[in-house]
């Protein structure tokens, strides 16, 4: 995976206590986002596998995360019962892998299953860190439970998710949620406020229209003649150049203004 132009990244864990509050802003920010941004989801993954029972102090920690949650940000509540219903994992790969076994079969399940997963571990007081339970999340969606099944212990949805992790440390995701703006050859880490999203929009206008006014111009001045090396002598780019120019970012722009303008010196000493 590589960071692609004009993208906003969302990199998340479904059993992140904090992604979940979050939810609501970020359906409300993708709904606002600028129509040039595409929208692309990073599974951070939170902890690894373990059948290991998590440590009465991990357990206590997280549920004064949940009060500190409810306690600030509005319209979230947690299901307390879970502690005392379940014996609780500090495990969240399984619910990783059920997002990405769930878009195996069509990528516009992801957000569904999220929202299944996390509506089971923070509102039913289930478990998610059992796969019997993330399977019940895609028979509910209308998935075929035997595939999802089958692609939850593959190796290649295994695979998949060590590449969205990988991906997350690459954009420096340390916190789940985490918001990473990638304009040119740029990326931005991106404030999240869990109430209002307004900081956080305004932030990404403030960057893509700084970028938009950075916008590195074609030197072509319409007087196209290539010479046998294939460099016009109008512009002083190469064949190459010319045509590739579209696909190039402003910092690779810029190096092939650079190189042209070398070009043309030597090309106007050789006159004299």
């Amino acid at each position: 995976m590589h960071t692609e132009n004009n993208t906003l990244y969302y990199i998340y864990d479904p059993m992140c206590s904090w992604c979940y509050a979050y939810e609501q802003s970020l359906q409300a920010l993708q709904k606002q986002l600028p129509d040039e941004l595409h929208f692309v989801a990073i599974l951070g993954g939170l902890a690894a596998d373990t059948q290991t029972p998590m440590p009465i102090e991990t357990q206590a920690m997280i549920q004064s995360a949940w009060r500190q949650i409810e306690e600030t940000v509005a319209n979230v509540h947690f299901n307390f019962d879970f502690w005392t219903k379940n014996t609780p994992y500090r495990s969240t790969y399984s619910a990783c892998r059920a997002i990405l076994a769930a878009t195996n079969q069509a990528p516009e399940y992801a957000k569904p299953m999220r929202q299944a997963i996390q509506q089971a571990y923070y509102q039913n007081a289930r478990n998610p860190s059992l796969n019997e339970v993330l399977i019940d999340c895609a028979r509910q969606l209308g998935l075929n439970s035997n595939q999802f099944s089958k692609d939850l212990q593959s190796m290649a949805i295994n695979l998949k998710l060590t590449e969205h992790r990988h991906f997350s440390q690459q954009l420096v995701a340390n916190s789940f949620p985490s918001l990473r703006l990638a304009l040119d050859s740029e990326t931005y880490t991106i404030p999240i406020d869990y109430n209002v999203i307004s900081p956080t929009l305004d932030i990404i206008h403030q960057r893509l229209n700084s970028h938009q006014n950075d916008v590195v111009e074609s030197p072509c001045i319409r007087d196209c003649r290539l010479n046998d090396q294939d460099v016009c002598l109008g512009c002083f780019r190469q064949l190459n150049e010319i045509t590739n120019w579209a696909y190039c970012d402003n910092a690779e722009k810029q190096a092939v203004l650079d190189q042209a303008a070398q070009r043309k010196n030597i090309y106007n000493k050789n006159l004299i």
